[in-house]
């Protein structure tokens, strides 16, 4: 395992910044969600689907929004700080999670309020900041690429159906997929904007499940946050293995089933 990573049973989170982040299960289900109930090793027997998050999972986002602000900083004109760039576009779109996810807030309204948000903390005017947050998306459009070990798919298909799970707008997280050359590996996509409903609402899973056209003890969840993506995965009946690609903001969680630190350990995991 990657160094600063934790054995499978011990309990420890990676957490992701950027857009597809943060949330907490419900208390009446996550006591329960928390406790493997599957082999003790954290394999469960009949696995039919995988169903993947997808950034910081299969996708590079968080570095792709650090890269993306120091490009569009470095364009802008005048002395911009990219580093007071990323924080305020970061923020606007945590404090906007909910609408953004749930579909109550489309593409337009997150760009006119981190363009305000962008207006207010760097002290430009508002057609500088339209311009600024601009160049900060086309730039970060061409920076989210693949994992490496996201070529492992192909094979992982030869013997599950592949399925997304994601928070976030559709057209936007579909892109991701389609830009990273994913797109045709899956079998379905779920995404939260879409639905109406978004992680870690154990209810999202429901839909999961829907699509998956599988029952929940056949369906395994592969997610990078323990709290948004495996324990109302696990509430609703299924599987879920942590995705622990680096040692950055552990802390402790209830979280004590399996581990990988690389795409290609499931083809070991599962069977």
């Amino acid at each position: 395992m990657a160094r600063g990573c934790p054995r499978p049973r011990r309990s420890l989170r990676c957490d992701p910044s950027g857009l597809d982040h943060g949330g907490s299960v419900p208390s009446d289900r996550s006591r329960d969600a928390g406790r493997d109930r599957s082999r003790r090793d954290g394999r469960r027997r009949g696995v039919k689907v995988l169903a993947f998050d997808l950034d910081d999972t299969l996708v590079r986002w968080k570095p792709a929004v650090a890269e993306a602000a120091v490009r569009a900083a470095a364009a802008a004109a005048g002395s911009i700080d990219p580093a007071v760039l990323v924080r305020a576009v970061r923020q606007t779109w945590e404090d906007l999670a909910v609408p953004l996810w749930t579909g109550r807030m489309d593409e337009e309204g997150i760009t006119r309020a981190t363009t305000s948000t962008l207006v207010a903390a760097l002290g430009i005017s508002p057609d500088e900041g339209a311009a600024l947050y601009a160049a900060f998306v086309e730039h970060l459009s061409g920076l989210i690429v693949p994992y490496e070990d996201t070529a492992v798919l192909p094979a992982l298909r030869e013997r599950y159906r592949l399925g997304v799970a994601t928070n976030g707008l559709g057209p936007v997280q579909r892109a991701k997929l389609r830009h990273a050359g994913l797109a045709p590996l899956f079998d379905f996509v779920v995404v939260s904007a879409e639905i109406g409903v978004a992680k870690p609402d154990p209810a999202f899973y429901e839909v999961v499940q829907r699509a998956a056209d599988a029952p929940a003890r056949e369906i395994t969840v592969v997610g990078d946050n323990v709290t948004r993506d495996l324990l109302p995965a696990r509430a609703v009946g299924m599987a879920a293995v942590w995705i622990c690609r680096n040692n950055e903001g552990l802390e402790e969680t209830s979280w004590d089933g399996p581990v990988v630190t690389s795409l290609y350990q499931l083809e070991s995991m599962l069977v």
